[in-house]
C-alpha cells in the first residue's frame, strides 16, 4: 500500500462532499431559525431589549450562521488537491485559567500541533487539545496528499500502518477494510 490511491475518484467521495454541504446549510438554517425565534422571546420575557430589537438581533445572528456555512462551502469549492510533507510535530503541556463562579482554578491540557508543508512551500498548521489520535497517525517526513474539499491528508506510504484514516469523516478504520465503517466511502489505500 505505497502510493496515492485512485479511489478518491469514486463517485462516493463527490456524493459525500455534496451531502456535507447540504448538511452545513441545513444546520445553519436551523440555528438561524432558533436565533430569530429566541431573541424576540428573550426580549418579551426580560424587557432588557424591545421586541423589534430582539427580532433584529435574531436576524443578524441567524444571518451570520448562514454566512458562515456559505463561506465554508465556498472555501471547499475553491480548494485544490496538492502534495506535501509532514514538516513538524510538537506536543506540549499547557495550563489555562478556568473560572468557576467566583473562583479561578488552573487546568492542564495537552496541545498537539502538526505542520504540513506543500511542495510549493506553503505551510498548514493543525492543532488539537487533549486528543492525539490524528496527530499520532502522521510522522515527520511522510509524503501526504491533500484532496480537494477534505480536511486531512492521505499518506503516500501506508504499508506499515494497522489503521487508516478516512479523509472524509476522519474515522479510523482497520487497514484491511475496503470501506469506511462510518461513512461508507472507499478507503484510500
Amino acid at each position: 500500500m505505497v502510493g496515492f490511491s485512485e479511489k478518491i475518484n469514486d463517485p462516493a467521495y463527490e456524493k459525500y462532499k455534496k451531502a456535507s454541504a447540504k448538511w452545513a446549510y441545513l444546520f445553519s438554517l436551523i440555528l438561524a431559525a432558533i436565533a430569530i425565534i429566541a431573541f424576540p422571546i428573550y426580549a418579551q420575557s426580560t424587557k432588557e431589549i424591545t421586541l423589534p430589537q430582539g427580532f433584529l438581533y435574531g436576524l443578524v445572528i441567524g444571518g451570520m450562521f448562514v454566512l458562515i456555512a456559505f463561506f465554508q462551502n465556498l472555501k471547499r469549492k475553491k480548494d485544490t488537491t496538492w502534495d506535501g510533507v509532514v514538516l513538524d510535530k510538537k506536543d506540549e503541556r499547557r495550563v489555562e485559567n478556568v473560572r468557576s463562579g467566583n473562583r479561578i482554578r488552573q487546568r492542564d491540557y495537552m496541545l498537539y500541533t502538526l505542520k504540513v508543508m506543500r511542495d510549493d512551500g506553503k505551510t498548514f498548521t493543525h492543532k488539537w487539545r487533549d486528543n492525539s489520535s490524528i496527530y499520532d497517525y502522521y510522522q515527520v517526513g511522510e509524503r501526504v496528499r491533500h484532496h480537494k474539499g477534505f480536511p486531512y491528508y492521505e499518506k503516500f506510504d501506508k504499508s506499515k500502518d494497522s489503521k487508516i484514516l478516512c479523509i472524509a469523516c476522519l474515522t479510523f478504520n482497520d487497514i484491511h477494510d475496503d470501506f469506511c465503517k462510518r461513512c461508507k466511502v472507499p478507503l484510500l489505500k
